[in-house]
């Protein structure tokens, strides 16, 4: 299932070019890709719990698929800018577009672990710079694609359980707001199947190891299942009819993990947990 956003370009062109590359790993031109990012840091001093904010920032990977190998151009703001470059990262694949980062010391860090998902047009890389600053890189688009969850209605219409809705974040640091995008969810009582509800503009809490974001009475833009009119053809309607009474997220990128809890309209409560990916696991 793809995220509810038209893929990076440079990440969509990738696609095509890193599937050639692997097909002919001998054609060297053709598996080395440079990808310079605008992402995300979420920051945190480790030695004395501060939680030191969301930033913007520019990453610049080099990818060979052919090799398997990586270099990486990490950039952050303590107070003044800086940039650590790793060299020899190993770039395993776990599927077709997606790569998981891993690197051997590095005079600059503690640790570090990353990957880069060509599909999703998602990039995450974690580090622990030497002097404790952990930093954790995402792209702006945080999102959740195997999640589980559980509707109640307020009157006696059966409880609905739903695997796989999907959450996306679109997190803009420098108003501290998000947009809020669920996409595939089912409002029970009032036969209504939406594929997707949005809200923007809502307020975001940074915490140790993500952020939590939360609001009520947020007006949301939503397209809802029909059936087929017989005479317009059309199978959607649009509505404004379904804000989100309440809405609290919280989101750990530490252990990959959502917990949200939010009301559809008057009449239904969804309580949601989740991951970011159904068939890879270790973030």
């Amino acid at each position: 299932m793809k995220k509810i956003l038209l893929l990076i370009a440079t990440a969509a062109l990738l696609m095509g070019a890193i599937a050639c590359g692997e097909d002919e790993p001998g054609t060297r031109a053709r598996s080395v890709f440079t990808v310079n990012t605008p992402m995300i840091n979420h920051m945190v001093n480790t030695t004395n719990g501060e939680v030191l904010g969301l930033s913007n920032t520019r990453n610049t990977l080099v990818l060979d698929t052919a090799k398997h190998t990586a270099t990486l151009d990490l950039t952050y703001n303590d107070g003044t800018e800086k940039t650590i470059s790793i060299q020899g990262i190993t770039a395993t694949p776990k599927r077709l577009g997606f790569y998981e980062l891993t690197a051997a010391g590095n005079v600059e860090l503690k640790s570090f672990k990353g990957y880069v998902d060509f599909d999703e047009g998602s990039m995450r890389y974690t580090y622990t710079t030497i002097d404790g600053i952990r930093i954790i890189s995402t792209t702006s688009e945080v999102f959740f694609l195997k999640t589980n969850n559980v509707i109640t209605y307020d009157d006696t219409t059966e409880t609905t359980t739903m695997d796989n809705t999907m959450y996306q974040f679109n997190i803009e640091p420098t108003t501290s707001k998000a947009t809020i995008k669920v996409a595939g969810i089912l409002h029970a009582k009032d036969w209504k199947y939406f594929i997707n509800m949005t809200a923007s503009g809502v307020p975001i809490t940074v915490t140790n190891n993500g952020f939590t974001i939360a609001g009520n009475n947020l007006t949301t833009s939503s397209i809802y299942r029909t059936p087929t009119d017989s005479i317009t053809g059309a199978t959607t309607q649009k509505t404004d009819k379904y804000p989100f009474k309440t809405f609290n997220a919280t989101i750990d990128l530490i252990n990959d993990h959502l917990d949200a809890t939010f009301m559809m309209g008057a009449s239904a409560t969804v309580v949601a947990t989740g991951r970011t990916y159904p068939d890879y696991t270790a973030y």
